[in-house]
């Protein structure tokens, strides 16, 4: 509570961010599995992989964007919390 209280915009972005990326991460880790047991079920473009090459593609791909979509929700939330922080309990 003391970040949201009074951590910076960086501080805040950072440990957004980072709680959100170590899911995604997890994530991809789990999809590899996947992408080499069946790599038909991982589709780019309309088409199916063939390979477990061509599906660990498409998670990369995922994962990139993913990542700039945490970024950017990381962002409006930590500008939020700013926004709102005089609202916030204080310490009693």
């Amino acid at each position: 509570m003391n970040t949201i209280r009074n951590g910076s915009f960086i501080e805040l972005f950072v440990t957004t961010f980072i709680v959100a990326a170590a899911f995604q991460v997890a994530m991809s880790v789990l999809g590899i599995l996947l992408a080499v047991l069946s790599p038909g079920l991982f589709h780019m473009n309309g088409q199916a992989a063939t390979s477990p090459v061509g599906a660990i593609g498409v998670l990369i791909f995922l994962l990139v964007f993913g990542l700039l979509v945490n970024a950017t929700i990381s962002v409006a939330g930590a500008g939020i919390v700013l926004g709102l922080r005089r609202f916030l309990p204080s310490k009693a």
